[in-house]
């Protein structure tokens, strides 16, 4: 490319270009995001992992783009195409899209109507009508027929598609219909007669701007034109947008004005119009795929930062009806203490009663504070029964918790899960699953495809691929600004560690198993297939509490434990805490330390074993409200905001539905962007406006309502 890549992410992510310069530098090398946005902080200029992400996704496009371009040089080298100023355009193009316009009257085609008169042998013939002024065109037809155009009216025809052909591959023109698309363009979208469904009944007769068009809308109507429930038209100015083929193509001079509105009409309608509609279609999607996929790891991110609750013995409850509850008793480490069915506590009075000996029974004899309560199916009158049960002698401060069951029934059938629990069934599995993700959501939530935490609405609408890997990255992200003890992690867990992948964290696993605990990093070294790369990215990222080197079992890189020592020899922790911003200046010059790893090599000494999740904050739940049918219109809630979309949030009132805050119900003026006013995990209080128990749907407001500090 013409324009350095460093130079174009710069400007489009308003970045340092000497640090997206060296980021790309380091990426190329194999360095993963995490260990560049946390240990070469001086060589990009503090670029964040965000910041890291946007420009690894942009310069993989760049170099897609790059390679396109050569496969179209390739490609006009082969057809002898000699026309420089085409090849700086398509040098100097920016999109694929921008590329494949350029290229597209060179590109191989399949057999068409044009080419098929171009083979006839009647492109001079189409010559011709583009430059007589005669009136003989049926006269010089007679010179061309052959066979398929055998009188003159077909080889008039042939000349005439072969006209409306190079029309549409004019990337002038092209430019020129985009551009009243974008400005002008109407989006039309009618219910069709064979859906069979109310769900896109807000869809039918819908007409919108394109350029009012937000992305809920786009993948609502797009979910709803592959389900054959919707049809949608792209609506243009089709009278004008002939007019100007007819003038920049054809001389007003011509004595063919009627066959030349048939062509220009003939091209835009069924060649320009179907294809750029597809195109603006396909970019809009790609648009609001990109929101939606943004707001996804938003809510991913937040899900898995939810703080561990240490020190618990948990019980795992997994609700439900005709198959009873499973339940399982896990210690403070998560290892599994007792399993237990209850069959269908809610028969009658005498199942009722059995269900409670039964639990007050597993209770007590594990000593159990804490149960983890699935959100499913079941999930209110199974509170219910708890709240029985801590009406009992000494089980008054029994803690209940709901937890988020979205993935533990994948989980449980997963390879993972048998590997991990083959003596019990996939129904106790879940069990266990939402009992250990309650004692740390990070570590039991890695074992679960990203997909199946439940991110958003849309999810299923998106190119699976796309977002699984987007997903992933956030995954990986906040594993590593978390860290992990390498001696206590699943290979699931270890697997998303800068640097070791699937491979490496099995054999992490199973060096372990063979050799017992790891002592120390440098041990690490002693894994087969952790080879020195790996090792540099993954380093510090793994904590080792029974290492007798302290700084292990910190952030520190050990490439940084030299410095780290000098600063241990000279001061003591309390006299780290009180240092200046004249002392750290100091030190750094002193230490030849850049001052961004400095700081954070006082953070580690400081404070080396904390937990970067905060403290958890938990809404506070109406006990009067445990169902659908007990929610009436003016009632306030406390909630906690789930997902953030385009239209609005859903929050998590305690009950088996969430609730829509309207992006038109946040707050008392115009909201243009929901996720300014809230993100997921945040606590909000709402008013209820109203509930449609046939759909099952709750709708809820925040407008004039004192919100927690």
């Amino acid at each position: 490319m013409s324009i350095e890549k460093s130079l174009i992410i710069s400007r489009e992510l308003s970045l340092p270009e000497e640090g997206v310069k060296a980021a790309i530098a380091l990426l190329r090398e194999g360095n993963t995001v995490p260990f560049i946005a946390r240990y070469r902080k001086e060589a990009t200029g503090s670029l964040t992992d965000e910041n890291l992400r946007q420009l690894e996704e942009r310069l993989s496009y760049l170099d897609n783009l790059e390679d396109r371009k050569k496969t179209v040089f390739r490609s006009l080298d082969e057809q002898k195409v000699d026309d420089p100023e085409l090849r700086e355009k398509i040098d100097l193009a920016m999109t694929l899209n921008e590329v494949e316009d350029l290229y597209r009257p060179y590109k191989p085609k399949k057999e068409t109507r044009g080419s098929k008169a171009r083979k006839a042998g009647l492109l001079p013939l189409s010559e011709y009508l583009l430059s007589d002024r005669t009136g003989n065109l049926m006269q010089e037809a007679k010179s061309y027929l052959a066979p398929g155009f055998d009188t003159p009216e077909k080889a008039v025809h042939g000349a005439m598609d072969i006209l409306a052909e190079s029309i549409s591959d004019n990337a002038n023109y092209r430019l020129y219909v985009k551009d009243i698309a974008s400005r002008r363009g109407v989006v039309e979208v009618r219910k069709t007669k064979e859906a069979d469904t109310d769900v896109f009944d807000h869809y039918d007769d819908y007409r919108r701007p394109l350029g009012a068009l937000k992305g809920y809308n786009v993948l609502a109507i797009n979910r709803g034109v592959k389900r054959k429930c919707l049809t949608r038209n792209l609506v243009l100015p089709e009278e004008e947008i002939v007019d100007h083929l007819l003038a920049f193509t054809f001389s007003a001079r011509s004595p063919y004005a009627e066959i030349n509105r048939k062509i220009a009409l003939d091209s835009y309608r069924r060649l320009i119009h179907p294809s750029i509609e597809n195109e603006i279609f396909a970019s809009l999607f790609d648009r609001a795929s990109e929101e939606a996929i943004e707001s996804f790891r938003s809510t991913l991110r937040a899900t898995l930062l939810v703080p561990p609750l240490k020190g618990r013995r948990v019980l795992g409850f997994d609700p439900g009806f005709a198959h009873g509850c499973k339940l399982a008793a896990v210690d403070e480490h998560g290892t599994v203490l007792a399993t237990l069915v209850l069959p269908n506590p809610f028969m009658n009075e005498r199942s009722r009663e059995r269900a409670l000996s039964l639990l007050e029974g597993i209770v007590r004899k594990e000593h159990i504070d804490t149960i983890a309560l699935g959100n499913g199916h079941a999930s209110r009158e199974s509170d219910e029964l708890l709240s029985e049960l801590k009406k009992k002698d000494g089980l008054e401060s029994l803690d209940v918790v709901i937890v988020s069951e979205s993935g533990a029934s994948i989980y449980s059938a997963t390879a993972l899960a048998q590997k991990e629990f083959p003596q019990y069934e996939p129904n106790i599995r879940s069990a266990i699953s939402i009992a250990r993700r309650l004692q740390d959501p990070l570590a039991e939530l890695v074992k679960i495809p990203p997909m199946s935490i439940g991110v958003g609405q849309y999810q299923y609408d998106i190119d699976e691929k796309k977002l699984s890997e987007s997903l992933g990255k956030v995954v990986e992200d906040v594993v590593n600004y978390v860290g992990v003890d390498v001696n206590s992690a699943s290979a699931a867990l270890l697997s998303y560690v800068s640097g070791i992948n699937a491979k490496i964290a099995d054999s992490i696993v199973r060096y372990k198993e063979k050799n017992g605990l790891i002592r120390s990093r440098e041990e690490l070294l002693d894994v087969p297939y952790l080879g020195p790369k790996a090792f540099l990215n993954c380093a510090g990222f793994l904590r080792i509490p029974e290492s007798k080197e302290e700084l292990d079992n910190t952030a520190v890189h050990p490439e940084s434990y030299p410095i780290a020592k000098k600063i241990l020899a000279r001061y003591r922790k309390e006299e780290l805490m009180a240092l200046s911003e004249e002392d750290r200046r100091r030190l750094s010059d002193e230490l030849s330390c850049g001052r961004e790893t400095l700081d954070d090599i006082l953070k580690e000494l400081t404070s080396p074993t904390r937990d970067p999740r905060k403290e958890a904050r938990t809404a506070k739940l109406r006990k009067d409200v445990k169902t659908l049918d007990d929610l009436k219109e003016g009632m306030i809630l406390e909630g906690t905001i789930r997902n953030v979309t385009g239209f609005g949030f859903f929050v998590d009132l305690g009950i088996e539905i969430n609730g829509l805050v309207h992006v038109s119900e946040i707050a008392n003026r115009r909201v243009e962007h929901p996720e300014q006013y809230g993100r997921p995990g945040d606590i909000v209080r709402t008013k209820v406006l109203d509930v449609d128990r046939k759909r099952k749907r709750i709708s809820l407001s925040m407008k004039g309502i004192q919100q927690p500090s």
